[in-house]
């Protein structure tokens, strides 16, 4: 394996910096507008792939890549999110700067890949001039160099400074905002396969910050446990029974809603008690509210989750695994939760239709479902043919653009329970 040059102290080695495309073009071009780049008196090595698979191969022996600029769209629809899940979970790599380009912004929106993925910049093909690529390895190779000269020197103080400092900083900004302030909140349908009727909603809230976009559980670790998550988790809470009720209404018939958990909630029993007594008081039916908890919770999480499972389905709610295949969880904890639903990671989903392996994988996923008596939802089903093909298989829902898009929770009743989808 190649030395790190930052690692070896060696200040004259190359930057590597890795082009993944399926287009011999775009290589072509890239390496004339590269060619000659110098950062900080080192070259810049342009590494080539012509697809994920061949990307993960070369970066098998070769892990001091500083940068990666990666097509969405190659063998897949979806290869080069899979790439940067690979580089993130299989390699470990955190340092590396990982920029995703499309020509097909329909097949990955912006808003649904950044919040998601660990990446550190999202373009279209056509925005990237010859003075824009030189800016984007500029700055990501900036970005590498910081984050391995803090990696390379533990023993200074100044590193664990500056991520306290960001942390308390963070903490402060979100508990400064009022209940519902600088909060996205996008609603995601969830379709009945067989009947292709709209059963279900995930509320997917957002929140604002000067670090950028945060998920709910991104929040709830920065938070840590206290009196603000908890303000945060109630409020979240509060906003489900209220749009569960309105959206009951409005179609006639009874409306599930789905919450992500903030943080580690499930450890945290004043949290915890707080979001029952706010089920309590609603009085929805049971079964209207449904709560997401991701595998890490399970493989991470408070030794007494299985309790605070037990108290939220004493309340009349449902559990839903979510993400589910994207870690490795053992049976033995999966059937100690038995948890209501199981949702499919949209990277077993997408393109399972036409893809071999990620077709038996799929299936796989529902048996196991099946045999512990668990629905299964798809998440991330972007063509009518994976849509056809789950359906096939016997797994109950699914969520994506193929089935319905997403929309702001005030279009769900005009667009989605009508049977009017939301325009893309």
């Amino acid at each position: 394996m190649t030395a790190d040059p930052l690692a070896s102290g060696n200040g004259t080695a190359p930057w590597k910096v890795l082009l993944v495309d399926d287009e011999p073009a775009v290589h072509e071009m890239s390496r004339l507008i590269l060619d000659g780049l110098t950062f900080e008196g080192r070259a810049v090595e342009l590494l080539s792939a012509g697809s994920a698979a061949e990307a993960r191969e070369l970066l098998d022996a070769t892990r001091d890549v500083a940068l990666a600029l990666v097509d969405v769209v190659m063998e897949t629809d979806d290869a080069g999110i899979a790439l940067v899940q690979h580089i993130r979970a299989q390699l470990g790599d955190h340092d590396m700067q990982i920029v995703l380009r499309t020509g097909q912004p329909g097949m990955a929106p912006e808003q649904d890949i950044v919040p998601r993925y660990e990446i550190n910049g999202y373009f279209l093909k056509t925005e990237i001039t010859a003075q824009r690529l030189h800016s984007i390895v500029i700055s990501g190779l900036r970005s590498y160099r910081h984050a391995r000269s803090l990696r390379a020197a533990p023993s200074q103080d100044s590193a664990p400074r500056e991520a306290d400092a960001m942390r308390a900083a963070l903490h402060a900004e979100l508990a400064a905002y009022a209940d519902g302030e600088q909060v996205l909140i996008e609603a995601q349908p969830e379709v009945e396969l067989a009947s292709n009727i709209v059963s279900g909603i995930e509320l997917v809230p957002q929140w604002k910050t000067s670090q950028g976009l945060l998920t709910a559980q991104r929040v709830g670790e920065a938070l840590g446990a206290g009196p603000e998550r908890r303000r945060i988790a109630v409020w979240l809470m509060t906003q489900a029974c209220r749009w569960a009720r309105s959206w009951a209404d409005d179609a006639g018939r009874p409306i599930t809603v789905s919450i992500p958990i903030i943080g580690t909630c499930l450890g945290d029993a004043e949290t915890l008690a707080a979001i029952v007594d706010v089920m309590r008081a609603a009085a929805l039916p049971r079964g209207t509210l449904d709560v997401l908890v991701g595998e890490a919770a399970l493989l991470d999480g408070h030794p007494d989750t299985h309790g605070a499972v037990a108290a939220l389905r004493d309340a009349g709610a449902t559990v839903t695994l979510a993400d589910f295949g994207a870690r490795t969880i053992s049976l033995q904890r999966l059937s100690r939760l038995i948890p209501d639903r199981l949702k499919i990671h949209r990277l077993f989903v997408r393109g399972a239709a036409v893809d071999a392996e990620r077709m038996a994988l799929a299936r796989s996923l529902i048996a196991l479902a099946q045999t512990l008596n668990i629905v299964a939802i798809a998440d991330g089903i972007a063509s009518d043919a994976d849509a056809q093909f789950f359906k096939w298989e016997g797994c109950e829902f699914g969520q994506g653009d193929a089935l319905a898009p997403a929309c702001a929770p005030g279009d769900v009743a005009d667009f989605v329970l009508h049977g009017r989808r939301p325009a893309h």
